[in-house]
């Protein structure tokens, strides 16, 4: 839980240096992407905790006991606009500890989503942060209940 207000700070701080809001509410074609039905998504979003019960289902179900796979505990989403916005974020993660990326934009997922997935170290801590476009993240909800549906099978 320490961890929790340092990185929100040094992602308000990738927010800004990119040139965004932090705060500003995101939205597409004139309306609020939500998050949850009644908050909506904002240019960045900290995510509470992952849960001590989801982590151990993730661990056991995705990752075969391998808790050293398991990487977004910490997690957060920055919500772009377009395309300049998508490149000033990243050129600010460049400056951090970066362990992974994984860039469903180049390699979208079967139902056409995309986005970005940082794993970036901050004193120690694996945490993510999900670099979103508005115009796909609005359709995410959609989209990601065909990806439920379909994991199963694979």
């Amino acid at each position: 839980e320490t961890i929790l207000p340092l990185f929100k700070q040094k992602l308000t701080h990738i927010t800004q240096a990119a040139g965004l809001d932090p705060n500003e509410v995101a939205t597409w074609q004139g309306k609020d992407i939500m998050l949850t039905s009644d908050v909506p998504y904002t240019s960045l979003t900290v995510a509470p905790l992952k849960s001590k019960a989801r982590c151990m289902e993730k661990v056991e179900n995705e990752y075969d006991g391998d808790v050293s796979r398991l990487v977004d505990i910490v997690r957060a989403s920055i919500v772009v606009a377009d395309e300049d916005q998508l490149i000033a974020v990243a050129k600010a993660l460049e400056d951090e500890e970066i362990i992974r990326l994984k860039n469903r934009f180049k390699e979208p997922l079967f139902t056409g989503y995309s986005d970005a997935l940082y794993n970036i170290e901050i004193e120690g801590m694996i945490c993510e942060v999900q670099l979103h476009v508005r115009a796909i993240v609005a359709h995410k909800e959609e989209n990601h209940l065909y990806y439920e549906y379909f994991r199963s099978f694979f």
